[in-house]
């Protein structure tokens, strides 16, 4: 299809307005449960914890991108915290899905045998449906870890899951899901950064 001028800046303007008013919405509503988990996220560092990070797919590098960016802190000055994504590991990975029989990572075994008692756990799912990824969040809260689920729509099995903290954006465009989950965990490696600089905060 051949588009003029004037339509392909109607496109581009479209697009721009769903990049604005997804994030605009979305954050609005959460707000408060952003500030909660930042704090509860700092606690965690404060006390000798870890990120563990994991999901499928394309939200298998939300999961790299995050643990990167506390490891190798992306903003000048700031400290580096301790992250890993399970996803990883492709020998480890395919190895327990040899090992399982399964399709897809088996994300709640290597939590069984990785995680300390003041780790906190992200799980990643443009849907919040994924399997391997909700066990895994499920075998995190009884470990009593603290569990963070980054999903999409209306949440899925991940609203039900019980988690500490739920982010699910409602937006139909997985693109436009994606940039928000993306500025998300930025918002929260940020803030977490500030309470750790002001320790009094964490009492």
């Amino acid at each position: 299809m051949q588009f003029n001028r004037a339509q392909l800046q109607d496109l581009v303007a479209a697009r721009f307005e769903k990049s604005i008013r997804g994030p605009e919405t979305f954050f609005a509503a959460n707000v408060e449960s952003i500030s909660k988990a930042c704090w509860a996220m700092a606690l965690r560092f404060q006390q000798g914890g870890r990120i563990l990070s994991f999901g499928n797919g394309a939200s298998a590098t939300d999961a790299h991108h995050v643990s990167v960016e506390f490891v190798h802190p992306a903003i000048v000055g700031k400290r580096a915290l301790p992250a890993l994504a399970l996803c990883n590991d492709s020998a480890v990975i395919t190895g327990s899905m040899q090992d399982n029989n399964e399709s897809k990572p088996d994300f709640t075994h290597l939590l069984e045998i990785l995680a300390q008692p003041q780790d906190m756990v992200l799980g990643f799912s443009s849907d919040g449906c994924c399997e391997n990824v909700l066990s895994a969040l499920k075998k995190a809260k009884k470990l009593e870890l603290l569990t963070i689920g980054f999903g999409g729509k209306n949440g899925g099995g991940m609203a039900k899951a019980n988690l500490d903290y739920h982010f699910a954006v409602a937006e139909a465009d997985p693109f436009v899901g994606q940039e928000i989950q993306e500025t998300l965990y930025h918002i929260l490696y940020e803030l977490v950064h500030v309470f750790l600089e002001h320790e009094g905060l964490l009492k």
